[in-house]
């Protein structure tokens, strides 16, 4: 049994990427990120009723529930796979040096390509785009009330873990 739950992790996770990058490909206009969350969510009532081609039989409401949890961590895992290029700055600058001609960028170079406002450009457009703020005209930015909502609990979070620094 262990052998084939070793085997199962890694098709499940398999076929969510590849869900991911179907709907991707011909949502070209949809943010990868909640295409990730959607694939996932919906697709996990699905996963247990693949007990049998993953395990050979029939698992049990246990067995089914736990494929369910497991087909919706996977799909956390994805999620934050693929923001860690985008979201940390040490990965972000290792994927610059990587598409760089020769390997190589002088420190003026790679702030033209990813410094702090394009950094913070890019997370601001993400945050309007899922409806946590707005950014007017005259470049003021206003909480919404998703915002508000995400920070709650980012904030709680920080706490509870104690927290002090993102740093």
């Amino acid at each position: 049994m262990l052998v084939r739950l070793a085997l199962a992790v890694p098709t499940l996770f398999i076929v969510q990427a590849l869900l991911v990058a179907i709907v991707s490909a011909v949502r070209t206009r949809g943010n990868v990120y909640a295409t990730i969350v959607m694939v996932a969510v919906l697709t996990a009532p699905l996963a247990p009723f693949a007990d049998r081609i993953l395990f050979g039989r029939s698992l049990d409401s246990d067995g089914r529930i736990f494929l369910a949890l497991t087909h919706l961590a996977l799909g956390g895992f994805l999620f934050h796979f693929m923001t860690l290029p985008d979201r940390s700055v040490t990965l972000r600058i290792l994927v610059e040096l990587l598409l760089a001609p020769d390997r190589t960028l002088s420190l003026t170079d790679l702030s033209r390509r990813y410094g702090v406002r394009t950094m913070i450009g890019s997370r601001l457009d993400q945050l309007q785009e899922g409806g946590c703020l707005t950014i007017g005209s005259d470049g003021s930015i206003t909480l919404l009330a998703r915002g508000q909502s995400f920070g709650r609990a980012v904030i709680a979070g920080r706490r509870m873990f104690r927290i002090t620094s993102a740093n």
